[in-house]
């Protein structure tokens, strides 16, 4: 293809194109050029007549934009479109199709299919609703898509995934994980723990597009809240516009584990799950300045009751000899079928679990009381602080977004299992003697 003619790349987007890792991500602020970046990643292999290539975005009204783009790009190489099929047909034989994946279930809509090369647009509108197989947080038909990654034997097709993004949105706290993209949005580069496959990322800034940077549109991002300026203009991971917690600060609201006292009360919170993470999160509270600290936390899908209520009982005991009491979904304790309640099966074993209080108001409540407990007290620190190796709470509170339908409640799809073991922890009501930690060696 002559790209001279319909196309030049800027050196970020053509970084993007030539990168020969496994899975590719692109972007970070507005004004970089990501569509046309992943309309021409399609076409990588497209002078292969067994090639196919799928783009795919959030919703099918989101798809229309690329859709004519594409008319732009792809007809003067003379390929031909199909309306119905939504797919471009190239000279050499070589498909590209354009497709959604807006419920879960859609993703079986390409069941049996196969394709070489896998391209998502805005990948951060797609939530972090499931886990891998290193336990990491992940969009489920993200994964699912990775299965149709597959070529004829012989074919000589590289297989790869290609995306854009900006920070922000329920998929957040996933994809910045999964790149081990850094607070600034700088480059990344990391190694999948089992395949070993490459990740990379490829920051790219409206100041990289030779083209926008010095127009008003550059001017007018300047001229953003902050919180809009630091994502669209800057590209930054760590704050972004409709964060629920964003007075969240690394600095004030996390600090290095500390040897605990002796004497303090101890107590946890929960989120039960089996196929989404179960998150226990252990507390301390310092009655002097009335700081709550979050010291540390439990995070796993796939646990059993007995296997959990095992783990739990296991950091209990680096506190005290006796377990610990604490506050659990009160959905857990329902009867299964299969010899009651999870919470009830853990509570045989030792784990002294009582019900959430759920009522009218009680998750509003729960999210009021993280902002109370977040904001600064007259000494100038805030109210509830987590140890450093919580890593799970620390990455999942801040990048919480707010809900699309309810804008006063968070959203659920997004990784809230942190958010809801420290909303039950947080809303415990002390039975009427404390217990006091006794620590071992002391």
């Amino acid at each position: 293809m002559n790209e001279r003619v319909i196309w030049k790349p800027t050196p970020k987007q053509a970084e993007f194109l030539s990168c020969p890792a496994r899975e590719v991500l692109y972007g970070g602020s507005a004004g970089s050029g990501k569509s046309d970046s992943l309309l021409m990643a399609a076409l990588s292999q497209v002078q292969n007549p067994l090639h196919r290539a799928l783009i795919v975005r959030k919703t099918f009204p989101m798809l229309r934009d690329l859709i004519g783009r594409s008319h732009e790009l792809y007809l003067p190489l003379g390929a031909t479109y199909s309306k119905a099929e939504k797919t471009w047909t190239f000279p050499s034989g070589a498909l590209v199709e354009f497709g959604y994946l807006d419920a879960d279930e859609d993703k079986y809509n390409y069941q049996g299919r196969q394709f070489s090369s896998l391209c998502w647009d805005e990948l951060t509108q797609w939530p972090g609703d499931g886990t891998d197989a290193n336990g990491e947080p992940v969009n489920s038909a993200y994964l699912y898509l990775l299965s149709r990654l597959r070529s004829p034997e012989g074919s000589g097709l590289r297989h790869e995934v290609r995306a854009t993004c900006n920070p922000g949105g329920p998929g957040h706290n996933w994809v910045k994980q999964r790149w081990n993209i850094p607070d600034d949005g700088s480059a990344s580069e990391r190694r999948d723990p089992i395949t070993n496959y490459r990740r990379v990322f490829i920051p790219a800034r409206l100041k990289d597009n030779p083209f926008l940077a010095q127009t008003d549109y550059a001017r007018g991002l300047e001229a953003l809240a902050e919180a809009d300026r630091k994502t669209l203009a800057e590209g930054r991971w760590d704050v972004y516009a409709g964060a629920v917690f964003s007075e969240w600060n690394f600095k004030l609201h996390t600090c290095q584990p500390f040897p605990i006292p002796d004497g303090l009360e101890m107590w946890r919170g929960a989120d039960d799950g089996w196929a989404s993470p179960a998150c226990v999160l252990w507390a301390l509270h310092d009655e002097i300045h009335d700081r709550i600290f979050i010291v540390n936390e439990l995070y796993r899908a796939g646990m059993t009751a007995q296997v959990m209520a095992q783990a739990v009982l296991a950091i209990d005991s680096l506190y005290d000899d006796e377990p610990l009491d604490g506050i659990i979904d009160s959905a857990s304790f329902a009867d299964t079928g299969m010899g009651g309640g999870r919470a009830n099966v853990m509570n045989a074993l030792g784990c002294r679990w009582r019900p959430s209080e759920k009522g009218v108001g009680s998750r509003i409540a729960g999210k009021n009381a993280i902002h109370s407990r977040l904001a600064l007290r007259s000494d100038g620190f805030p109210g509830l602080i987590v140890f450093r190796t919580c890593k799970n709470t620390i990455r999942t509170l801040p990048a919480l977004p707010y809900s699309r339908s309810n804008p006063e409640d968070v959203d659920s799809s997004a990784d809230d299992h942190c958010y809801d073991a420290a909303r039950y922890l947080l809303g415990r009501k002390p039975p009427a003697k404390f217990a006091r930690v006794r620590l071992k060696g002391l």
